[in-house]
C-alpha cells in the first residue's frame, strides 16, 4: 500500500488504498489484529487506517481488536485511541490468546484447545450480536 498522502486522494488515489476502503465501506464489522513494535503500532497498519481518516467507511464501524499477545498493551492503546477518533465504534469485549514466540506446530496446539476454541467462538459471537445491535 502506497505512504498515505491527502493530496493523492480522490480520484488520485491509488487502486490498493481504493480497495481497502471499499472493503471497509462494504464489511458489517473489522476485526483488527497487530504486532506491537518500538510499544506503538506498526507503520504498515497506521498507514492503511490513514487512507480511511477523511473517508466515511470507518464511521461507526464495528471495529473488534484482537491480539496474540498480552505484551501488546501499548500498540492495543496506541490503536484503541487511533481508531476512536476516526469514529469506529469499538467493541469493548475482544480476543487475547498468547501465542508469543510460538512456532505454528505450537500455534495450531494452542487454537485447537477447547478452552481457547470455545473463546474464540464466543468472541466472535460476541461480536456478530453488538453489530447486529447497531
Amino acid at each position: 500500500m502506497p505512504i498515505f498522502n491527502p493530496d493523492d486522494e480522490s480520484e488520485r488515489t491509488p487502486q490498493t488504498a481504493g480497495a481497502l476502503i471499499d472493503a471497509v465501506t462494504r464489511a458489517d464489522g473489522v476485526i483488527v489484529s497487530c504486532p506491537e513494535y518500538a510499544h506503538g503500532v506498526p507503520g504498515g497498519l497506521k498507514n492503511a487506517l490513514d487512507w480511511l481518516v477523511s473517508r466515511d467507511a470507518a464511521v461507526a464501524k464495528p471495529a473488534m481488536l484482537v491480539h496474540a499477545s498480552p505484551r501488546s498493551l501499548y500498540a492495543r492503546a496506541a490503536l484503541t485511541e487511533i481508531m476512536r477518533t476516526m469514529s469506529f465504534a469499538l467493541f469493548e469485549g475482544g480476543l487475547e490468546i498468547a501465542l508469543l514466540g510460538k512456532q505454528p506446530p505450537e500455534i495450531d496446539a494452542i487454537l485447537g484447545e477447547e478452552a481457547n476454541r470455545r473463546a474464540m467462538r464466543d468472541a466472535l459471537q460476541a461480536f456478530a450480536d453488538f453489530i447486529r445491535r447497531r
